[in-house]
């Protein structure tokens, strides 16, 4: 007997409710965002109770004879967030199975969707099984098969699946993704929220390129589990081609390991650990990396044929409140090349390497700065024994949080102490050939510059500075300011080794008060167009000799380079054992134009002049700092700056230095910065003149980093180095990748000339990274995670 929806209405409700209740097996929430979770989401989770249905469909039939509900047409079916749709739905009472048949789809509250044919599953919630099923998760992975099984209520079983992330062509969907896995059976279980292949293969572009009889991967639900990482492909001409494999193990949630083994054809097995852990106030890692070598003679410098090489580091941070942090980042090697012999991206590439143990403060106007500095240096240039230990490193500033006497108040605090066991002599370029290390006749300042001195060197300092800028009706700015500068330093040298300071002097100290006034005028002009600023500016500070300057050595002050960035500076010295004394003026012109459009046009010109007393700068210290730096004169050198940007994206920039006697250009540097479109570039050129006092030849070459985004999915980039003196690449390095919602694939190619061997090597690495194995998430969040681990040099 068969009765349609004509009933009385009573009935008609009861049998709706009696339906309603079955397809409900059909809804429940899922706890996965994988999509064979999703496929019987409902067999595990729980559904609210207090949860209402509603039912639509254009015929509901009870079928007494066969003790069954049916939704006929359209059915619609909403409860507790999610949906079923299907244009025939039965409530068999008999088995208690629920059986959804014809464009069957199912979204779950998370946006989860299920296509079907059919869909059958238990009342129990633990049994059921989807026909012809297709499955588009959240995150935009994709399933298809021919049968489903759900067993024990958290193991579901996939008939002849097939497996991807990347998105079907719309106008091809018979056309292949660019990568599946197809497997005879794909096992998900949740409870242990690992993914199982069964007799696989991979396919690339439709061809299979890999058969994998079993392998697993977690889900994507997973943020950190246990498991390979995508591998790395490397070649080198010292180490030849070689793989690695990282395994990530994730032993909590605040600490892991990764290790990374590898094998190189030359050089045979290497090994690399990473060890993280985050702590309640802060977190640390612990990495290291070390290789017995199968050839050591391929590497014929002092240091590498050793059997085993290696390297570990260490960085860590700590809060000790919100205002204190303290931490470290220590490295040790086996010996100095070992990091740029087996690194093969051309980034990673140092000249040197410091460690560093420092705890910091920072106030609202203070700051605290404590540290200690081990350096070591990685070019055959580098002697170690003439590199400084450096502890501590103690910088307090303080600005007072009110005015004072209408202006600024605040001081500078430096304490440095340094120990050396060698002293570093390098040779004046017009002195005699003799050999400066401190032992020969020859070291003397005739020939030879001390980059550092052997012994013991602590210095403390301290700077007072008062400053008030005052605006008159006329619109001129005034700026009165003064400041007293102290030192005392303690010296305790080698006195066997030569230097070129007072080593019978064991305590100095000096001390300069100083009082100044910088004026200037901008004249204004608005225009329709936009407006014009010239500014006049001079400057004029008064200072004292000071005594016993030269008893101090010159350890941090040795990157002197006057240009206009320090024209203005009330001392030009880069560091505090250098001190500017004496009287001296400042001078210069600025002019700004800005049109409505956003263009911006910069220029500055000035000039410096020593007066009333000694040129601090035509004292030569132990390493000639300010000799030939165009600050030596009492006129000094013409400086210059010039700005351009035209649009918002594109800024030009260069600025020289020009001799005060004959315009000779001694400096120039040009740098051009780029983000038009898809073009990034950053393109630079300097040229230094010689300083053969300083013991510097001429310096000068082009550096230039170029990107493109070639098409939606391509990325190129182009690195160079070019040293125009001695006319070759210092190093250069091309990188191609292609990303898209499913795989990113990286090519690297990095060329570099190693001043030790006098060659270039070369290294190559690949890179591939495919979505919902390697990485998990969305296509937005695929791409940021590849941008941001450096797959890609865009």
């Amino acid at each position: 007997m068969r009765i349609l929806a004509a009933r009385p209405p009573r009935r008609i409700a009861l049998r709706a409710a009696l339906l309603a209740g079955a397809m409900a097996l059909c809804c429940l929430p899922s706890g996965s965002a994988w999509a064979q979770a999703a496929l019987t989401s409902g067999l595990t989770q729980q559904h609210d109770p207090n949860a209402n249905m509603v039912v639509k469909a254009k015929e509901m039939v009870y079928d007494n004879d066969q003790d069954n509900v049916t939704a006929v047409g359209e059915v619609q079916i909403y409860y507790d967030g999610r949906t079923l749709q299907a244009d025939r739905v039965i409530y068999d009472r008999k088995t208690d199975r629920v059986h959804a048949t014809g464009n069957v789809k199912v979204t779950e509250a998370d946006g989860t969707i299920t296509y079907a044919d059919t869909l059958e599953l238990t009342r129990d919630f633990h049994d059921g099984f989807v026909n012809a099923l297709r499955v588009v998760t959240t995150d935009q992975t994709y399933l298809a098969a021919t049968r489903s099984e759900r067993t024990a209520g958290n193991v579901t079983v996939f008939q002849n699946g097939v497996y991807t992330a990347c998105v079907p062509c719309m106008e091809h969907p018979e056309k292949p993704p660019l990568w599946q896995i197809k497997a005879v059976r794909i096992i998900h279980n949740e409870q242990e929220k690992m993914i199982y292949f069964e007799d696989a293969h991979f396919e690339f572009l439709g061809m299979p390129i890999a058969y994998l009889p079993y392998m697993s991967s977690p889900d994507p639900t997973v943020k950190r589990k246990s498991g390979v990482l995508a591998p790395s492909y490397i070649y080198s001409s010292d180490i030849g081609y070689g793989v690695k494999v990282p395994y990530f193990f994730n032993l909590a949630p605040n600490y892991d390991l990764t290790l990374t083994p590898g094998f190189t054809t030359r050089q045979g097995p290497e090994m690399e650990a990473l060890w993280r852990q985050r702590l309640l106030n802060g977190s640390y890692s612990i990495s290291a990396s070390g290789v017995y070598q199968m050839d050591p003679g391929v590497f014929s410098d002092e240091g590498k044929e050793r059997d085993f090489r290696g390297a570990i580091n260490s960085v860590g941070e700590f809060w000790l409140n919100e205002r204190w942090k303290w931490g470290w980042n220590v490295t040790l090697l086996s010996d100095k090349y070992y990091l740029n012999d087996y690194s093969v991206d051309l980034d990673r590439r140092q000249s040197d390497i410091t460690s560093t143990l420092y705890l910091i403060g920072q106030g609202d106007k203070s700051w605290f700065e404590a540290r200690s500095y081990y350096f070591n240096g990685l070019t055959s240039s580098d002697v170690q024994k003439q590199l400084p230990i450096v502890a501590p490193v103690i910088d307090y500033d303080y600005i007072v949080d009110h005015p004072v006497f209408g202006g600024e108040l605040g001081w500078n605090l430096n304490l440095t102490s340094l120990t050396r066991t060698q002293a570093a002599f390098a040779q004046i370029l017009n002195g005699s050939d003799a050999a400066c290390d401190g032992t020969a006749a020859g070291t003397t300042r005739a020939n030879c510059v001390q980059r550092g001195i052997d012994g013991t060197y602590t210095r403390a300092s301290a700077n007072i500075y008062w400053k008030r800028t005052f605006t008159d009706p006329l619109g001129q700015q005034w700026t009165p300011f003064a400041y007293v500068r102290a030192d005392v330093g303690w010296t305790q040298l080698d006195s066997g080794t030569t230097q070129f300071i007072d080593a019978d002097q064991a305590f100095a100290a000096r001390a300069v008060p100083a009082i100044g006034l910088e004026y200037r005028y901008p004249f204004i002009a608005q225009m329709s167009w936009g407006s014009q600023v010239i500014e006049p500016i001079a400057q004029v500070i008064l200072r004292p000799k000071a005594a016993q300057t030269g008893q101090f050595p010159n350890e941090d002050s040795q990157s002197l380079l006057y240009d206009d960035t320090n024209l203005f500076q009330w001392d030009k010295s880069s560091g505090f054992d250098r001190l500017e004394d004496g009287s001296r003026v400042n001078a210069g012109v600025q002019y700004t134009l800005t049109t409505n459009g956003g263009a911006y046009f910069n220029a500055l010109f000035g000039q410096s002049y020593s007066f009333g007393g000694t040129n601090p700068y035509n004292e030569p210290d132990m390493a000639n700092v300010g000799l030939e730096s165009g600050l030596d004169t009492n006129v000094a050198d013409y400086v210059a700056r010039v700005q351009i940007q035209p649009m918002r994206d594109l800024v030009l920039t260069s600025n020289a230095r020009f001799d005060e006697s004959d315009w000779a250009m001694k400096q120039l540097q040009v740098s051009a910065i780029s983000m038009i479109g898809p073009l990034k570039a950053d393109i630079s050129y300097g040229r230094i003149a010689a300083q053969p006092l300083l013991g510097l030849e001429d310096r000068e070459g082009v550096r230039a980093k170029i990107s493109a985004k070639i098409s939606d999915h391509w990325l190129a980039s182009l690195g160079t180095e070019y040293d125009i003196d001695s006319k070759r690449f210092s190093s250069r390095s091309v990188a191609l990748t292609y990303i898209d919602e499913c795989i990113a694939l990286g090519l690297q190619f990095a060329n570099s000339y190693d001043d030790v061997s006098n060659k270039y090597d070369t290294s190559v690495k690949l890179q591939l990274n495919l979505r919902g194995l390697t990485q998990t998430g969305t296509p937005q969040e695929f791409n940021d995670k590849i941008m941001d681990t450096g797959f890609t040099k865009y």
